[in-house]
């Protein structure tokens, strides 16, 4: 789920769409909704940065159930460090990732209802690292080809959604 809106956040910055800007003081936050294809609005980015440094990045999306699935990821010197996930809307971040600093290595808990953390099974954090490299892969493809149509990436995200959806039906097999 964590990567879909990865993907979906790689996309965004290729696609068109609605962007707001609030600078107060030192803190700049830029808002960017994107809309579906009926045009209603699907996922909303608010991006907080501290001059020009990313600090907080907070996606809200519906998720497939129409329930308000929110990720919060926090960032030291521009670089994700941190991201908590509330996949079923139910308003209890159930998902901590932490990353190392400095490498694109991670670990991965589940939040329980006590508010304590277990880390995932080896592999729930396998399927997950394979979600991530797809999301990689879109993100360096549409990086490579500045000149893709609106066609083709929509084909592109369309195709590593897909593979992403089937690797979390391989996550939701396995347990946390």
């Amino acid at each position: 789920m964590k990567l879909k809106i990865l993907l979906m956040l790689v996309c965004s910055t290729v696609w068109g769409a609605d962007m707001l800007t609030n600078n107060a003081g030192e803190m700049t936050t830029k808002v960017v909704n994107i809309p579906s294809k009926n045009g209603r609005p699907d996922t909303r980015i608010e991006t907080v940065f501290r001059g020009e440094t990313k600090v907080l990045m907070v996606m809200s999306h519906r998720n497939a159930r129409g329930a308000l699935a929110v990720t919060r990821s926090y960032f030291v010197e521009g670089r994700m460090v941190m991201a908590e996930s509330d996949e079923d809307g139910d308003g209890v971040f159930e998902s901590v990732t932490v990353w190392s600093p400095g490498t694109d290595a991670f670990e991965q808990f589940r939040r329980l209802p006590d508010g304590s953390v277990r880390p995932v099974s080896a592999a729930v954090l396998e399927a997950t690292k394979k979600q991530k490299a797809v999301a990689d892969e879109s993100l360096r493809k549409a990086l490579e080809n500045p000149d893709m149509s609106a066609k083709e990436l929509d084909a592109l995200v369309r195709e590593n959604r897909q593979k992403i959806m089937e690797i979390e039906k391989q996550k939701e097999g396995t347990s946390n």
